[in-house]
Protein backbone atom coordinates (compact mmCIF):
# COMPACT_ATOMS: atom_id res chain seq x y z
CA UNK A 1 0.00 0.00 0.00
CA UNK A 2 1.07 3.62 -1.10
CA UNK A 3 2.32 5.42 2.13
CA UNK A 4 1.23 9.75 1.57
CA UNK A 5 1.64 12.56 4.22
CA UNK A 6 0.46 15.81 3.30
CA UNK A 7 2.13 18.89 4.82
CA UNK A 8 0.36 22.04 4.86
CA UNK A 9 2.84 25.30 5.32
CA UNK A 10 -0.05 27.71 5.90
CA UNK A 11 0.08 29.81 8.87
CA UNK A 12 -3.96 30.49 8.92
CA UNK A 13 -5.43 29.95 12.45
CA UNK A 14 -7.85 27.27 11.79
CA UNK A 15 -7.72 24.47 9.11
CA UNK A 16 -9.03 24.22 5.73
CA UNK A 17 -9.00 28.58 6.12
CA UNK A 18 -6.37 28.26 3.21
CA UNK A 19 -6.50 27.88 -0.25
CA UNK A 20 -3.39 25.74 -0.17
CA UNK A 21 -4.55 23.53 2.48
CA UNK A 22 -8.12 22.91 0.75
CA UNK A 23 -6.40 21.80 -2.00
CA UNK A 24 -3.86 19.85 -0.31
CA UNK A 25 -6.94 17.71 1.48
CA UNK A 26 -8.67 17.43 -1.69
CA UNK A 27 -5.40 15.48 -3.36
CA UNK A 28 -5.24 13.53 0.10
CA UNK A 29 -8.85 11.96 -0.33
CA UNK A 30 -7.50 11.39 -4.21
CA UNK A 31 -5.14 9.13 -2.93
CA UNK A 32 -7.32 7.53 -0.35
CA UNK A 33 -9.64 7.01 -2.97
CA UNK A 34 -6.71 5.28 -5.04
CA UNK A 35 -6.44 2.93 -2.23
CA UNK A 36 -3.53 4.88 -0.53
CA UNK A 37 -3.47 5.77 3.08
CA UNK A 38 -3.02 9.32 3.71
CA UNK A 39 -2.08 11.06 6.41
CA UNK A 40 -2.45 15.56 7.50
CA UNK A 41 -0.08 17.36 9.21
CA UNK A 42 -0.31 21.23 9.79
CA UNK A 43 2.73 22.57 10.76
CA UNK A 44 0.98 25.67 12.67
CA UNK A 45 -0.33 23.15 14.86
CA UNK A 46 3.01 21.76 15.83
CA UNK A 47 5.44 23.58 18.43
CA UNK A 48 8.71 23.08 15.58
CA UNK A 49 11.51 25.20 17.37
CA UNK A 50 14.17 27.35 14.86
CA UNK A 51 17.12 25.41 13.64
CA UNK A 52 19.76 26.21 15.59
CA UNK A 53 22.54 26.25 13.12
CA UNK A 54 24.61 23.80 14.95
CA UNK A 55 25.77 22.42 11.23
CA UNK A 56 27.46 26.38 11.00
CA UNK A 57 29.70 25.19 13.91
CA UNK A 58 30.77 21.64 12.59
CA UNK A 59 28.85 19.54 10.30
CA UNK A 60 28.99 16.47 13.24
CA UNK A 61 26.95 18.46 15.16
CA UNK A 62 23.76 18.49 12.88
CA UNK A 63 22.97 15.13 13.85
CA UNK A 64 19.66 12.93 13.31
CA UNK A 65 18.04 12.68 15.78
CA UNK A 66 17.76 16.60 15.64
CA UNK A 67 20.02 18.62 18.12
CA UNK A 68 16.86 20.62 18.74
CA UNK A 69 14.46 17.63 19.45
CA UNK A 70 16.33 16.64 22.31
CA UNK A 71 17.10 20.05 23.75
CA UNK A 72 13.51 21.01 24.08
CA UNK A 73 11.05 18.75 25.31
CA UNK A 74 7.92 20.17 23.75
CA UNK A 75 9.91 20.28 20.60
CA UNK A 76 7.21 18.15 17.92
CA UNK A 77 9.31 17.87 14.82
CA UNK A 78 9.89 14.53 15.40
CA UNK A 79 5.76 13.90 14.06
CA UNK A 80 7.01 15.16 11.11
CA UNK A 81 10.22 13.16 11.19
CA UNK A 82 8.40 10.44 11.55
CA UNK A 83 5.28 10.80 9.00
CA UNK A 84 7.95 12.00 6.25
CA UNK A 85 10.24 8.52 7.00
CA UNK A 86 7.28 6.18 6.95
CA UNK A 87 5.91 7.48 3.54
CA UNK A 88 6.12 6.88 0.15
CA UNK A 89 4.67 10.19 -1.04
CA UNK A 90 5.22 13.56 -0.08
CA UNK A 91 2.64 16.41 -0.45
CA UNK A 92 3.83 19.99 0.54
CA UNK A 93 1.45 22.57 0.78
CA UNK A 94 2.28 26.61 0.99
CA UNK A 95 1.10 30.47 0.16
CA UNK A 96 3.47 32.35 -1.88
CA UNK A 97 4.63 35.18 1.13
CA UNK A 98 6.71 37.88 -1.15
CA UNK A 99 7.94 35.05 -3.97
CA UNK A 100 8.77 33.01 -1.90
CA UNK A 101 7.60 30.15 0.39
CA UNK A 102 6.32 30.72 4.24
CA UNK A 103 7.99 31.23 6.75
CA UNK A 104 6.56 27.82 8.40
CA UNK A 105 7.43 26.43 5.66
CA UNK A 106 11.33 27.68 6.01
CA UNK A 107 11.36 26.45 9.22
CA UNK A 108 10.71 23.33 8.50
CA UNK A 109 13.57 23.01 5.32
CA UNK A 110 16.19 24.19 7.62
CA UNK A 111 15.12 21.58 10.34
CA UNK A 112 14.77 18.72 7.45
CA UNK A 113 19.03 19.55 7.34
CA UNK A 114 19.40 16.53 10.07
CA UNK A 115 17.83 14.56 7.82
CA UNK A 116 20.12 15.65 4.64
CA UNK A 117 23.23 15.98 6.76
CA UNK A 118 23.03 12.33 7.56
CA UNK A 119 23.78 11.31 4.01
CA UNK A 120 26.10 14.31 3.19
CA UNK A 121 28.55 14.08 6.32
CA UNK A 122 27.93 10.90 7.70
CA UNK A 123 27.49 8.75 4.89
CA UNK A 124 23.63 7.64 6.07
CA UNK A 125 20.98 7.93 3.35
CA UNK A 126 17.75 8.23 4.98
CA UNK A 127 15.27 9.26 2.10
CA UNK A 128 14.97 6.92 -0.84
CA UNK A 129 12.44 5.49 -3.06
CA UNK A 130 10.08 8.50 -2.09
CA UNK A 131 8.52 11.17 -4.02
CA UNK A 132 7.51 14.78 -3.69
CA UNK A 133 5.03 16.88 -5.11
CA UNK A 134 3.79 20.39 -4.34
CA UNK A 135 0.71 22.29 -4.08
CA UNK A 136 1.43 26.64 -3.89
CA UNK A 137 -1.24 29.16 -4.41
CA UNK A 138 -0.44 32.82 -4.35
CA UNK A 139 -1.09 36.42 -5.85
CA UNK A 140 0.93 38.17 -8.17
CA UNK A 141 3.86 36.12 -7.01
CA UNK A 142 6.53 33.68 -8.45
CA UNK A 143 5.61 29.82 -8.55
CA UNK A 144 8.53 29.34 -10.50
CA UNK A 145 10.67 30.67 -7.77
CA UNK A 146 9.22 28.66 -5.03
CA UNK A 147 8.90 25.60 -7.20
CA UNK A 148 12.73 25.72 -7.90
CA UNK A 149 13.67 26.60 -4.64
CA UNK A 150 11.48 23.82 -2.74
CA UNK A 151 12.30 21.18 -5.33
CA UNK A 152 15.73 21.69 -6.07
CA UNK A 153 15.68 21.18 -1.61
CA UNK A 154 13.93 17.98 -1.78
CA UNK A 155 16.34 16.91 -4.70
CA UNK A 156 19.09 17.32 -2.26
CA UNK A 157 16.96 15.27 0.46
CA UNK A 158 16.91 12.21 -2.23
CA UNK A 159 13.20 12.64 -3.31
CA UNK A 160 12.59 11.31 -6.91
CA UNK A 161 10.24 13.79 -9.01
CA UNK A 162 7.64 13.24 -10.71
CA UNK A 163 6.84 14.55 -13.97
CA UNK A 164 4.07 16.36 -13.03
CA UNK A 165 5.46 17.57 -9.67
CA UNK A 166 3.36 21.15 -9.38
CA UNK A 167 -0.41 22.00 -8.78
CA UNK A 168 -0.61 25.63 -8.65
CA UNK A 169 -2.99 28.81 -8.55
CA UNK A 170 -2.12 32.56 -9.27
CA UNK A 171 -4.35 34.96 -8.28
CA UNK A 172 -5.05 38.45 -10.22
CA UNK A 173 -3.50 41.77 -9.95
CA UNK A 174 -6.10 42.95 -7.93
CA UNK A 175 -5.27 41.17 -4.90
CA UNK A 176 -8.76 40.78 -3.82
CA UNK A 177 -8.57 37.36 -2.01
CA UNK A 178 -11.66 37.08 -1.12
CA UNK A 179 -12.93 35.83 -4.54
CA UNK A 180 -9.96 33.00 -4.65
CA UNK A 181 -11.48 29.90 -3.37
CA UNK A 182 -14.60 30.29 -6.26
CA UNK A 183 -12.14 31.53 -8.78
CA UNK A 184 -9.75 28.17 -7.88
CA UNK A 185 -12.50 26.08 -8.29
CA UNK A 186 -13.73 26.93 -11.48
CA UNK A 187 -10.00 27.11 -13.26
CA UNK A 188 -9.37 24.03 -15.04
CA UNK A 189 -6.14 24.08 -14.94
CA UNK A 190 -5.69 23.92 -11.38
CA UNK A 191 -7.63 21.45 -11.63
CA UNK A 192 -6.00 19.11 -13.89
CA UNK A 193 -2.38 19.77 -12.51
CA UNK A 194 -3.96 18.52 -8.89
CA UNK A 195 -4.99 15.19 -10.74
CA UNK A 196 -2.08 15.13 -12.68
CA UNK A 197 0.00 15.70 -9.75
CA UNK A 198 -1.73 13.01 -7.87
CA UNK A 199 -1.56 10.17 -10.73
CA UNK A 200 2.35 10.65 -11.42
CA UNK A 201 3.50 10.60 -8.38
CA UNK A 202 1.51 7.16 -7.68
CA UNK A 203 3.05 6.02 -10.90
CA UNK A 204 6.45 7.06 -9.90
CA UNK A 205 5.83 5.76 -6.22
CA UNK A 206 4.37 2.44 -7.07
CA UNK A 207 6.97 1.99 -9.81
CA UNK A 208 9.98 2.56 -6.86
CA UNK A 209 8.24 0.36 -4.54
CA UNK A 210 7.90 -2.68 -6.97
CA UNK A 211 11.04 -2.54 -8.37
CA UNK A 212 13.03 -2.81 -5.49
CA UNK A 213 10.71 -4.21 -2.35
CA UNK A 214 13.68 -4.29 -0.06
CA UNK A 215 13.86 -0.82 0.03
CA UNK A 216 17.13 -0.42 -1.60
CA UNK A 217 17.98 2.85 -3.28
CA UNK A 218 16.47 2.56 -6.72
CA UNK A 219 17.87 5.10 -9.88
CA UNK A 220 15.35 6.45 -12.26
CA UNK A 221 17.25 7.00 -15.99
Amino acid sequence: MIKVVGISGSSRQQPMMSKSERLLDRALEKYRSYGCTAEFIRLKDLTIHDCEGNYSENPAYCTYPCQSSMKYEDDQMQVVYDAILKSDILILATPIRWNNHSALVQKFVERMNAIENQYSWFGNQMIMNKVCGLIIIGHVDGIQHVAGNLLNFFSWLGFHIPEDAIASWVGENDEDTTKDWELIERNRYTQEDLENLITSSLQLAYSLKTSNPDGAPVKIL
